[in-house]
């Protein structure tokens, strides 16, 4: 799916005309989204419904700047249901009764009879929320990016710091804890991480040539940092985490609750803060793990679809920090999952102008940059990439 799928590029987002003509911009909204994702039975057909009804499109109104999308409309009504399971609308998600037990037939009676009875409460959330997505199957390309991280290092004997930015629950961070496999048109697997974990990530491999994955290395520490992380034992925010993901694809939900499960008892730290000025903070954090481990003399600091929710002038603020930062440790990779021209430094390569995820690498030895790379393009939640 592209990332503004799930409201990933909200900075172009203009918000600016209201009333009628924000409404009519809207209803165009949900026209295009049940178009483009026609296929999908719950939200495809909903969302086609939903331009044609005045009424119902109009709960989008209340969305904050950028926000006024038809994934936070439907992320506030999967969260409605979520706890009111009870609901006419409930028996549609596969999230809620299984995905044997979902019926046949449409959903939009039930899902207007839902919407409308309880339309103050999906404005309220709708108001005051922003769509917020820990796409666990992301792991397939930040394992490829740790690969190219460490390439030359022996990446089973490297150890390594991970620092997260915009880390949300830091589901990302436990990435070595996950089964993650990719497989090529032509047949075959690699597989990397945990082998026999509950979390499985899978990606189709379109290199030519090696793998994108190879083994990855030893994590000796990692933290994140977050402007509003999500503790895992807050039951409300990760309830609507999981309402931010699409119940109608196989595996997102599913892989999600594993992944809860796998880290629920020892989740990665994450710290409140913001990205570009506490980055030196969460990688104090990391290595303070990391010490107690052994040591590291890498650090691997990463985003995945974060740095473009950043102002343009902070992504050049947040780059210089990092390249001071670099005199404070052996090595430094920035490894960056991001749109199309998103990311201060990186060289131009035709290859990656359509992305719509551009893999990149920026890395400082000793204090001094090495030149940067991009190493390949992927699906904006891993459902294929192809590393170069």
């Amino acid at each position: 799916m592209p990332p503004a799928a799930d409201g990933q590029q909200a900075r172009d987002d203009d918000d600016g005309d209201v009333g009628t003509g924000r409404l009519e911009r809207i209803r165009r909204r949900f026209h295009e989204f049940g178009t483009e994702y026609a296929a999908l039975p719950l939200y495809g057909t909903v969302s086609r419904r939903v331009a044609e009804d005045p009424e119902v499109a109009a709960l989008l109104v209340s969305a904050q700047p950028g926000q006024a999308r038809p994934v936070l409309w439907f992320a506030a009504l999967h969260d409605l249901v979520l706890r009111r399971s009870d609901l006419p609308a409930a028996r549609w998600y596969a999230s809620i009764v299984g995905r044997d037990a979902l019926p046949s037939g449409d959903p939009w009676p039930d899902v207007r009879t839902t919407v409308l009875a309880h339309a103050d409460e999906l404005r309220r959330l709708v108001a005051t929320r922003t769509t917020q997505t820990n796409e666990v199957n992301r792991s397939v390309y930040v394992a490829a990016g740790l690969a190219a991280a460490v390439e030359g290092a022996g990446s089973e004997q490297a150890r390594v710091a991970l620092v997260e930015l915009g880390a949300s629950a830091g589901l990302l961070l436990g990435l070595d804890r996950y089964r993650i496999e990719t497989t090529p048109p032509s047949g075959g697997r690699t597989v990397v991480g945990n082998p026999s974990s509950r979390v499985r990530c899978e990606g189709l491999d379109r290199s030519d040539g090696r793998p994108a994955l190879r083994p990855l290395p030893q994590v000796v520490g990692r933290a994140g940092v977050d402007r509003e992380p999500v503790g895992l034992a807050d039951e409300d925010a990760v309830r609507w985490l999981r309402a931010c993901l699409w119940p109608d694809v196989p595996g997102r939900v599913e892989r999600f609750d594993a992944a809860l499960r796998e880290l629920g008892a020892n989740p990665p730290p994450v710290r409140a803060g913001d990205l570009v000025d506490d980055v030196a903070a969460a990688m104090g954090d990391a290595l303070v793990q990391s010490d107690a481990s052994g040591g590291s003399d890498h650090v691997v600091v990463y985003s995945s679809w974060a740095l473009t929710y950043v102002e343009r002038e902070r992504r050049l603020v947040l780059a210089d920090g990092l390249s001071a930062l670099a005199d404070s440790v052996p090595r430094l990779t920035w490894f960056t999952a991001e749109p199309p021209r998103c990311v201060p430094g990186l060289p131009h390569d035709p290859r990656a102008q359509a992305g719509p995820t551009v893999l990149g690498l920026r890395s400082w030895v000793s204090g001094r940059e090495v030149p940067a790379r991009i190493v390949g393009v992927a699906h904006p939640h891993g459902a294929w990439l192809e590393t170069w």
